[in-house]
């Protein structure tokens, strides 16, 4: 029954696993991503923007805000985490507003290019003159107290921003409230600079000219780095977070979609273990993956957000160490990261990180499972998931709209508006036989339970604390187990100079020990790139 659409369409199941090599991973072809990541593509012309972005709020301050200011904000924010701004602002070296600002000026100055917003919150500079004030009073409300983070577009916030998951569908949904998870953050002083641009629904309609990151309200996301793919569908929270349109952003993951864009925008991504946040309040693709998690440039501003954010108080910023990894046992997937074309001297630099760190590497391999079929029953999976999780969300959202088949057929209504990069995945996926609600969750349980058991083997086998990966190469298996995960910059590939991400498997339940350990290979290696944003994709 699971294997329905291999038998059926055995054509489009090859195109929907391709279109998992970048929006989800596969394990049936590791590395394959990676490979094609490094191609370079022409420069396309950007679609329009359904809503642009309105600066009207804040012109009075920003015509006050020079080039000497943003130049002295900027040398103090190029390298720094929240722990160093928030002594800046303690010290009266900063402002949140004057914070603020510098990122609305930025975003001002190369969003239209870049991509990575869909919305401005109208109250930003408010919000961050009431932090000040706070802080002025000795009253501030935490680590994040007046820092400015962008929401990936499929989280909801309180009017009067909108709540697209990218899609001209939802272009005027407006939800109730904040999702728990921007109750935590508010609750804690965070800025909500505004909403992040994303691959549409999460990545379920297209592939885009890019490589995932396309949607119809906000177009093409652009790689900072000038490379031709910015991963997704969290593109908006990475490129701007990379291009330092936000201090840090929260984007969500289904299967790689959260870790891929972080590996390839240059930045850190991590997503949490199941249970750790509350994920309502988001629109849902499949709701047995849907994990929120941080993206940021430091493994320091990760660890921050993901303790703003998690259902139980966590310390998870206090337990960073840099010997969190000295006489670890790791477990290397070397041969799955080899598979990769120009994947060798990424292996070599993470080996050679590892060892600067301290770990003991194990080379490993993950066993089969015949669970997996090659891949086909996470494709029906995330196909039911789109008909169950999304459509539940959307037909009570979207009126005339309640199947997957009307959902299909209002793209194709007006397809230059609704649908500029295509609908080629969403057209394939919709040929997967459903599967009733009983049936479906059969599935979630056999998957989760198959993927979990084999990373623990994995783990088992050679004692690790972590298995080391590359990029999203096994993100279908540790998201489905709902294992945390984390990606931390690898630097750029030898080949094109675009960036890598070396991606860090835990085990179950243990997301502060994984932090620890991807803050002792980032220190060791601080392999970050920042982006130049003057860059020119090369055909």
């Amino acid at each position: 029954m699971y294997n329905g659409l291999a038998t059926r369409h055995p054509k489009a199941l090859r195109r929907v696993a391709l279109a998992l090599l970048f929006c989800a991973s596969s394990v049936a072809a590791p590395g394959h991503s990676a490979e094609l990541a490094a191609k370079r593509v022409p420069t396309a012309t950007n679609s329009p923007r359904l809503r642009t972005l309105d600066f009207t709020p804040f012109e009075a301050a920003l015509k006050q805000f020079t080039p000497r200011r943003a130049a002295e904000v900027d040398a103090l924010l190029r390298d720094a985490t929240t722990p160093q701004v928030q002594l800046a602002l303690a010290e009266g070296r900063l402002t949140s507003e004057a914070l603020v600002l510098y990122f609305l000026d930025r975003i001002r100055r190369h969003d239209e290019r870049l991509r990575t917003y869909l919305e401005l919150n109208p109250a930003a500079l408010d919000e961050a003159r009431a932090a000040d004030a706070r802080r002025k009073a000795g009253r501030p409300l935490g680590p994040l107290d007046g820092i400015p983070l962008s929401l990936k577009d499929n989280i909801e916030t309180a009017p009067p921003m909108h709540t697209t998951a990218g899609s001209a569908l939802l272009l005027d949904h407006v939800a109730k409230a904040d999702a728990p998870l921007v109750v935590r953050l508010r609750a804690q002083g965070a800025v909500i600079l505004g909403k992040a641009n994303l691959s549409e629904f999460a990545g379920i309609i297209t592939l885009g000219p890019r490589v995932g990151g396309s949607s119809a309200v906000g177009g093409q996301t652009i790689n900072p780095h000038g490379a031709p793919v910015t991963g997704g569908s969290s593109a908006g929270s990475a490129a701007g977070v990379a291009a330092r349109l936000a201090m840090a952003s929260i984007g969500s993951e289904t299967s790689g979609s959260l870790v891929a864009p972080s590996a390839w925008n240059g930045v850190v991504g991590m997503k949490p273990g199941r249970g750790r946040v509350d994920g309502t309040g988001i629109v849902p693709l499949l709701s047995a993956n849907d994990t929120p998690g941080p993206v940021a440039r430091s493994v320091t501003d990760a660890a921050i957000l993901l303790d703003a954010i998690a259902l139980q108080p966590t310390r998870f910023a206090a337990g960073l160490r840099k010997d969190a990894l000295s006489g670890v046992s790791v477990g290397v997937l070397e041969r799955d990261i080899l598979e990769g074309r120009g994947n060798a001297a990424l292996l070599d630099r993470a080996r050679k990180g590892l060892a600067a760190a301290g770990a003991v590497q194990r080379p490993t391999l993950l066993p089969q499972s015949p669970a997996w079929a090659g891949g086909a029953p996470f494709v029906q999976l995330l196909a039911s998931g789109m008909r169950l999780d999304m459509m539940g969300y959307v037909s009570t959202r979207a009126a005339g709209v309640n199947t997957l088949d009307e959902l299909l057929a209002w793209y194709r209504a007006l397809p230059d508006r609704r649908a500029p990069s295509g609908l080629d995945l969403l057209a394939v996926l919709s040929k997967a036989p459903p599967l009733d609600r009983p049936a479906h969750e059969a599935l979630v349980l056999r998957l989760r339970e198959s993927s979990a058991a084999i990373l623990d083997a994995t783990f088992e086998k050679t004692g690790a604390r972590l298995l080391v990966s590359l990029e999203n190469m096994h993100s279908t298996l540790y998201a489905t187990a709902g294992y945390p995960a984390i990606t931390v910059p690898l630097g750029l590939r030898e080949a094109d100079g675009t960036p890598a991400g070396i991606t860090f498997i835990g085990r179950r339940g243990e997301d502060g020990a994984l932090l620890a350990m991807a803050y002792a290979f980032e220190q060791a290696t601080r392999l970050r790139v920042e982006p130049r944003l003057d860059y020119t994709v090369l055909p």
